[in-house]
């Protein structure tokens, strides 16, 4: 009789085993995801050479830069295709020199820029594998200029609205839910962008 007892133990035991092994299998949540297969990609990034440096503003030139800080987030529709969002910032210092007839002055002018930009994209993945992804896009918006001037002592403030946009020839990202990725581009962004991104499912 307790040699069938144990028998008995013995072969529930195992049944058991082998299922909690088997559902440990077929656990979905603790595989790694495709990042292929994940369609929210949220990502933050640091890029320069923003157009907006090489163009005068005011007939002044840009003297310093703090480079683009951007934060975007973009919805893939399938395999190939994904749209998005991205809200940057960038800081330009300007500086030139005007000649006072009146006074014969040569006074010193300065201005800081102060830009967001707010651009509308879209990503076409030629390449789109497990851990690697290499794409192009474009994308246009619109900037809001919130500037600071100085003439003669003194200061004034004010806003202006520019067109942005940005044509990203080359960008590729490296991982699968968290990943490094670099973009290669002209535009009001920057023509070097490189940072960090999480992509996740529904």
């Amino acid at each position: 009789m307790t040699k069938t007892i144990i028998i008995t133990l013995a072969f529930l035991l195992t049944g058991v085993s082998t299922a909690v092994s088997q559902e440990k299998k077929v656990n979905p949540g603790k595989e790694k995801r495709d990042q292929s297969e994940l369609f929210n990609d949220l990502y933050f990034s640091y890029g320069t050479g923003t157009a907006y440096y090489y163009i005068d503003n005011e007939n002044l030139k840009a003297n310093s830069l703090s480079g683009t800080f951007l934060i975007g987030f973009c919805r893939s529709l399938n395999k190939i295709i994904a749209v998005g969002f991205q809200v940057s910032y960038t800081n330009i210092g300007r500086s030139g020199s005007n000649y006072d007839y009146t006074y014969s002055t040569t006074y010193t002018e300065e201005m800081t820029d102060n830009l967001w930009q707010g651009i509308a994209n879209i990503r076409f993945r030629y390449l789109n594998t497990p851990t690697f992804c290499m794409y192009s896009g474009i994308g246009i918006g619109v900037t809001m200029d919130y500037y600071n001037k100085t003439y003669n002592s003194t200061t004034s403030r004010g806003q202006k609205l520019f067109p942005a946009g940005q044509l990203t020839l080359l960008g590729f990202r490296f991982g699968r839910a968290f990943s490094f990725f670099g973009e290669f581009g002209l535009g009001t962004n920057s023509i070097l962008n490189c940072g960090i991104s999480y992509k996740f499912s529904d």
